[in-house]
């Protein structure tokens, strides 16, 4: 008895230690740390820390892993055999029994017991339902699948604003420098009675105006920063370089019935609803069958013995058959529900009817997006090379007093605002081109399950 209470008190010590030590693994130092913090990316390597350290994805990869077991588990319910087991032990006493020893207190009447049983055939209903969970782990699939593809999607906007943020912030520092040597100049030149007050006024509200600027976009950038390396898991104030994009250049886009046709073929949303529509068709036959006559067979075994009286073991085995029919009231209410079933399964049709229709409004916003992008950024580089040939020549002849400070001003902003419309539309671009490709169904990012 000792030795019994000894072995459940050591089993409770293992198991104490197993849950402590699997709750010390969520500490908030783990989770708020982690190593050492990269510090140079490229949109590639952004991508795949990104998904490595998302506890969203972890959480979807875990869904489609349960989905998968019970696809699996689906096949062993449906076409194998299942087997059962169990043993018992039992001492009944009655109020006029007396105990005369602690072994006749113990000693149990023990049994043991096994079967076994294979359904042969029930109206082909789990072979239905096999194929319907074949189709809901695909469907499973499709939507992990998009779910990368989206998470991609704003991670390469995360790093982009984020590389954006860095160029406005060079931008307003060269806007800023360029105004502080103006504005030394105007000085020297406004003691010496070259210039006049308001001209060194002017040029003094330009140089404190870009000093907010510079302030206004380092703290932007701070943010943009912040966001970055939170969703990588490393501190906040992690400065990091990033490697520019690639020289944007624009490109013909395929006719639009190559895209649609492409997009019908390839988007996830519409794999995922044909899928639906498979699964709406086997549900509404595995309806019809529940409301017909069920015929079903079996196979079965069972065997067990007493293991107190040293009994040889049994054994029973045999087959069953037969058939069986819900008429409900006089088939009434299963005339409705045939009905009924039926309605269900044209809806389905003409829901994916109207979700392609919608489809094509997508496919066409998003080509107009792009192309319209393209065109702005052709027009921006050359807006930009005006704004700062004209810069320079006005400033030139300020120096030479034939342009006044506002003539200055004006051309330093528009050259400043150029700048920066620039630099954007090079970022709405990319992102452009990829909302375009996940519109028609391309893959922004190949990627393999074991490695999120």
């Amino acid at each position: 008895m000792m030795k019994t209470n000894h072995f459940f008190y050591a089993l409770a010590v293992v198991l104490l230690g197993v849950v402590y030590g699997y709750a010390a693994r969520f500490t908030a130092k783990d989770v708020l740390l982690s190593s050492a913090p990269q510090t140079y990316f490229t949109v590639d390597t952004f991508i795949r820390r990104y998904l490595h350290e998302s506890p969203q994805v972890k959480i979807q990869k875990n869904g489609l892993l349960s989905e998968r077991a019970d696809y699996q588990n689906a096949f062993i319910s449906s076409f194998l055999p299942s087997f059962s087991v169990s043993a018992s032990g039992s001492k009944m006493y009655s109020r006029s029994d007396n105990v005369h020893s602690l072994d006749e207190f113990v000693h149990f009447d023990t049994s043991a017991y096994g079967s076994g049983r294979w359904n042969l055939f029930n109206s082909g209903k789990d072979r239905l339902s096999y194929q319907r969970a074949s189709l809901s782990y695909q469907e499973t699939q499709i939507a992990f699948d998009d779910f990368v593809q989206e998470t991609v999607l704003r991670a390469v906007q995360m790093y982009y604003s984020l590389l954006l943020q860095k160029k406005l912030v060079k931008v307003h520092q060269t806007d800023l420098e360029i105004n502080r040597k103006q504005y030394e100049q105007d000085k020297v030149w406004y003691d010496n009675g070259l210039k006049t007050h308001s001209d060194l006024l002017s040029s003094e509200t330009n140089y404190r105006s870009s000093q907010l600027s510079v302030f206004s976009s380092q703290n932007e950038y701070a943010n943009a920063l912040t966001a970055f390396n939170v969703a990588l898991n490393q501190p906040p104030e992690t400065e990091v370089e990033l490697a520019d994009m690639e020289e944007q250049t624009t490109f013909q886009l395929p006719d639009l019935e190559t895209d649609l046709t492409q997009a019908m073929a390839q988007r996830h949303d519409v794999r995922q609803r044909r899928l639906r529509l498979k699964e709406q068709d086997i549900n509404y036959r595995l309806g019809r069958l529940n409301t017909l006559p069920t015929l079903f067979a079996d196979a079965f075994v069972s065997t067990g013995r007493s293991l107190s009286n040293h009994d040889l073991w049994g054994y029973n085995y045999g087959v069953s058959a037969g058939i069986s029919f819900d008429l409900g009231f006089l088939y009434l209410d299963k005339y409705r529900t045939r009905q009924n079933l039926a309605r269900t399964h044209d809806n389905a049709y003409l829901e994916f009817e109207q979700f392609l229709r919608s489809l094509r409004d997508e496919v066409v916003q998003a080509r107009n997006t792009l192309q319209l992008k393209m065109q702005s950024l052709e027009i921006s580089a050359l807006r930009l090379q005006a704004a700062t040939q004209k810069f320079e020549a006005t400033q030139t002849k300020y120096k030479n007093g034939l342009m006044t400070a506002t003539d200055l001003t004006v051309a330093q902003q528009s050259m400043v605002s150029a700048q920066i419309e620039h630099a954007r539309l090079i970022t709405d671009l990319e992102i452009a081109k990829l909302r375009y490709q996940y519109a028609i169904g391309q893959n922004i990012f190949d990627y393999s399950l074991e490695e999120l």
